[in-house]
């Protein structure tokens, strides 16, 4: 009960964090200068154009149908934060006091990717979502299934963002776009935080010397697998083990320095836990 507890007032200090940032981005950057990253806040945007309605309201209007709708599937704990995230980001959008700091489109496109990147990845990592085009593409894709949620995401947002250069003009979605990358970067970055790793898969005639010499010299835990070569039908070992970012250069040189015809290949990990890297908290 404890560490429930203390999990969740994380959680919370990640969401409050994360919705004063992105907000922040919005007042101090993308609102100012019109630059349009997608989603329901760049709907906001466009309306708030012609009919003076405030971004936070149309971006609240536009999700609540979609959190009545979704409320069921998403679990009472993680729809309830995220009811509560999506309203408190509406809220601070049009009421956090803060002036806008430049009128250079470049400076908000990137800085506002920035901030929106930092601060929507803390609140995914707070356990909640703001809705937006995620929430209405998974909906989507829910009655069709064939429609990817990634390639519903892409389309609406592509929209908006094409639509704030008829309504603004063409430049504005050119920066929307600087600065929407910039945020997915950001977002993905927030997500992995520090503990990304290489999962490297080793393939050897050598295999217990070259995994003696891992666990020495690196200090790092290898996994043989069994597996069979095809083309001459013997028995070899695969060696699996995973190092962080600064062991990978070690790794290869000791591997090829004890089998120069050693096969070797490497996948990105986003996320490792466990013993030598990250603990997974209960």
């Amino acid at each position: 009960m404890k560490e429930e507890r203390g999990r969740e007032w994380r959680n919370a200090v990640y969401i409050v964090i994360g919705l004063v940032v992105a907000a922040a981005a919005y007042r101090m950057f993308l609102i100012p200068n019109r630059v349009v990253l997608g989603g329901f806040t760049g709907v906001g945007q466009l309306v708030n154009r012609f009919t003076g309605l405030s971004v936070g309201t149309v971006n609240l209007l536009l999700n609540v149908p979609l959190f009545l709708v979704s409320m069921r599937s998403m679990g009472v704990r993680f729809g309830v934060r995220s009811l509560l995230a999506m309203t408190g980001l509406s809220l601070l959008i049009d009421w956090l006091p803060l002036e806008p700091l430049t009128d250079d489109m470049l400076l908000s496109a990137i800085y506002g990717g920035v901030f929106t990147g930092i601060g929507f990845g803390l609140i995914l990592r707070g356990s909640a979502t703001t809705g937006g085009t995620d929430m209405l593409a998974s909906l989507m894709h829910r009655v069709v299934p064939v429609v990817k949620v990634s390639f519903a995401i892409f389309c609406f947002d592509g929209l908006v963002i094409a639509a704030s250069a008829l309504i603004f003009e063409p430049q504005a979605a050119m920066y929307g776009l600087i600065s929407a990358f910039i945020s997915n970067v950001l977002v993905d970055a927030v997500l992995e935080g520090p503990n990304a790793a290489n999962a490297y898969f080793i393939i050897s005639d050598h295999a217990e010397d070259i995994a003696r010499r891992i666990m020495d010299e690196l200090d790092r835990g290898v996994t043989a697998l069994n597996a069979m070569g095809m083309y001459r039908r013997t028995d070899k070992q695969v060696l699996l083990c995973v190092v962080n970012r600064f062991q990978t250069m070690q790794l290869r040189r000791l591997v090829f320095a004890v089998d120069p015809k050693a096969f070797v290949f490497s996948t990105r990990s986003h996320e490792v836990l466990g013993e030598g890297f990250t603990p997974m908290k209960q």
